[in-house]
């Protein structure tokens, strides 16, 4: 059969009941998503399609355009039906199976590439210099890293918005943490160069001494010259303690925040301070508020993320 070119082959929503197979020359295959945006893919010689409504009777996806001049083989049901009638009777059935493996390997692929996109929409937040951005300028450079429909550009931004990084309007959306956009963003992009596949950036200590830390700060804190905020070795103990139920702050536990700067002891003092092991002559803990702020709101997004992804895909 022979397609001039510009010539519509089948529309979107038909149920031609047909197989094509590609022999020369290019269709152009046109759908529309949930938001009616128009995507293309071209169909060139080996290229086949309508199998679904050959097989399950299912419309079409797309519609379907001669680029060029074509030619192409159409199988009707007709043909299919007598065709099977000669074979066993199972024969219809595994084409059947197979027809629906390949739908669920499409979807899969879908999937996947909803999940593997959240990263470079994150980069695209993070190297922004506003904090009011378009939707559609988000979405329009997204399409420079991945095949998303608007309406998965827009569950994505869902997500974000769960976790309070942005807030949504009707056209533009607002970043509410730059900073967290862009730890998180490091963070995705170190576990796929790593193959970390560790869901928590702290451990339960270290999240449980950073949150002492920070409550210490906020009711008893003294600001220091260079930005950081310091509190009183004794008072982070109690709080440490209070918080869970009887833990006991001690040099070895601070160890792991104390390599990684997270915290910072003040000069020590030639004095004792306290009764703590290896703590006796500290007398004050200093580190940079915002930072640990953000760094345990990561640690709780960081656990959830995969969740999110797999249920709104």
């Amino acid at each position: 059969m022979n397609i001039e070119a510009g010539k519509i082959l089948c529309m979107q929503g038909d149920t031609p009941h047909s197989f094509y197979i590609v022999k020369k020359g290019t269709l152009v295959a046109t759908f529309k998503d949930e938001q009616n945006e128009t995507h293309t893919k071209n169909l060139g010689p080996g290229s086949t399609f309508g199998e679904l409504s050959l097989v399950d009777g299912e419309p079409l996806e797309y519609t379907v355009r001669a680029e060029e001049e074509c030619e192409i083989e159409v199988i009707p049901q007709t043909l299919f039906n007598e065709t099977m009638a000669e074979q066993p009777i199972w024969m219809k059935s595994i084409i059947s199976f197979l027809t629906q493996r390949n739908n669920i390997a499409q979807e899969n692929k879908r999937k996947k590439e909803f999940i593997t996109s959240f990263p470079s929409l994150l980069f695209i937040l993070a190297k922004s210099n506003e904090k009011l951005i378009y939707i559609k300028d988000v979405k329009n450079e997204l399409k420079n890293f991945s095949n998303l429909s608007s309406l998965e550009t827009y569950k994505l931004l869902l997500i974000l918005q769960d976790f309070r990084l942005i807030r949504l309007q009707a056209e533009s959306l607002t970043l509410e943490n730059e900073t967290l956009i862009k730890l998180l963003y490091d963070m995705l992009r170190l576990r796929a160069i790593y193959k970390n596949s560790s869901h928590y950036i702290l451990s339960l200590t270290e999240q449980a001494i950073l949150t002492a830390f920070t409550k210490t700060a906020s009711e008893k804190g003294e600001l220091l010259e260079n930005g950081f905020i310091a509190v009183k070795t004794t008072d982070l103990a109690a709080q440490t303690k209070h918080s869970m139920h009887g833990m006991t702050l001690t040099k070895h536990s601070l160890e792991t925040l104390l390599q990684k700067r997270l915290l910072q002891t003040l000069p020590p003092t030639a004095t004792k301070n306290n009764d703590l092991p290896g703590l006796e002559f500290i007398e004050k803990f200093s580190a940079d508020f915002d930072r640990l702020l953000n760094l345990l709101e990561l640690n709780r997004i960081y656990p959830l993320l995969d969740k999110k992804l797999v249920v709104s895909g």
